[in-house]
C-alpha cells in the first residue's frame, strides 16, 4: 500500500460517522422519553375547573322543606249581628289585609304550620233598617286571626295549591276618635283558599291567592251579649320562600 492509498482510507474513516455513537445517542433519547412518560403517568391528575359540571340542587324550584309566605291583599267583610243594644243588625265593608305563614313540609307537597292574619276594614252599618256610613275615617274594624294551617301542592314542581286554616278570631272596632270600643269580639274562624305561584328563583316564588273565611264572634258589653257571624272574601298577592 502506498502513501496515497493509506491517506485516502484515513480520510474515508474520518468522514464516516461512528455506528456506536449513533446507537448510544438513540438509546439516550429513548431513555429520556421513557422517564418523561413514567413521570407523567405517576403525576397526580388535576381536576379541570372549567369542565366540571355542578350537581343540580334537588330542592331548587320545588315546594319542599322550610316554608315562609307573606301576603298582602284586598278583603271584603260582611256580617250579620244579633243582640246589639244599638239596634245594629248588619255591617259590611272593604279594606286591606295581610298575613304571614310559617311552616315545614313533612310529606311530599304538604305544608303544615301556623299563621297570623289581619285586616283593616272601612265599615258601613245598618241600624234598625237604616244604612249608616261614618263620615270620620277613624271609624274602623280591625280583624285578626291566629292558628294552624295546611297548604297542599298536588305537584311540588308546579304552582297550584290549596289551603285550609282555622284559628282564634278577634274583632276590634274604633270610634270617631280612633279609640278602641271595649270589649272586643272574640271567637273562631276557618278559611279555604286556592292559589297559584310562579318560581322566580331557585327557592322563591310569587303568585296570587283567593280565599274566603267564615267565623263567629261574641261580644259582651254591659247591655247584653252581641253575636256576629261573618264572612271575608279575599284576594291576595303572595311571596313564598320554600
Amino acid at each position: 500500500m502506498n502513501d496515497d492509498e493509506f491517506a485516502g482510507r484515513r480520510v474515508s474513516k474520518a468522514r464516516r460517522p461512528s455506528t456506536k455513537r449513533r446507537n448510544s445517542s438513540t438509546l439516550s433519547f429513548a431513555g429520556l422519553l421513557l422517564v418523561a412518560l413514567s413521570w407523567t403517568a405517576r403525576a397526580p391528575a388535576t381536576e379541570p375547573t372549567s369542565a366540571v359540571c355542578e350537581t343540580p340542587d334537588p330542592t331548587a324550584r320545588r315546594h319542599d322543606g322550610f316554608f315562609l309566605r307573606a301576603e298582602s291583599g284586598l278583603a271584603g267583610f260582611d256580617a250579620a249581628v244579633s243582640g246589639s243594644a244599638s239596634g245594629r243588625d248588619r255591617l259590611w265593608g272593604i279594606g286591606q289585609s295581610g298575613a304571614i305563614f310559617v311552616g315545614g313540609t313533612p310529606r311530599r307537597g304538604l305544608v303544615v304550620g301556623g299563621y297570623v292574619w289581619t285586616a283593616r276594614i272601612d265599615p258601613t252599618f245598618r241600624v234598625r233598617g237604616v244604612r249608616v256610613s261614618p263620615d270620620d275615617d277613624s271609624v274602623k274594624l280591625t280583624l285578626g286571626r291566629l292558628g294552624p294551617f295546611l297548604d297542599w301542592y298536588p305537584d311540588p314542581l308546579l304552582g297550584f295549591h290549596t289551603q285550609v286554616s282555622a284559628g282564634v278570631a278577634v274583632q276590634v272596632e274604633s270610634d270617631v276618635k280612633g279609640n278602641s270600643i271595649k270589649p272586643a269580639g272574640v271567637g273562631a274562624a276557618g278559611a279555604f283558599g286556592i292559589g297559584y305561584e310562579w318560581f322566580v328563583g331557585s327557592q322563591f316564588s310569587i303568585g296570587a291567592m283567593a280565599r274566603v273565611s267564615f267565623g263567629a264572634l261574641t261580644r259582651s258589653p254591659g247591655s247584653g251579649e252581641e253575636r256576629t257571624f261573618f264572612e271575608v272574601p279575599e284576594l291576595s298577592l303572595t311571596s313564598t320562600y320554600q
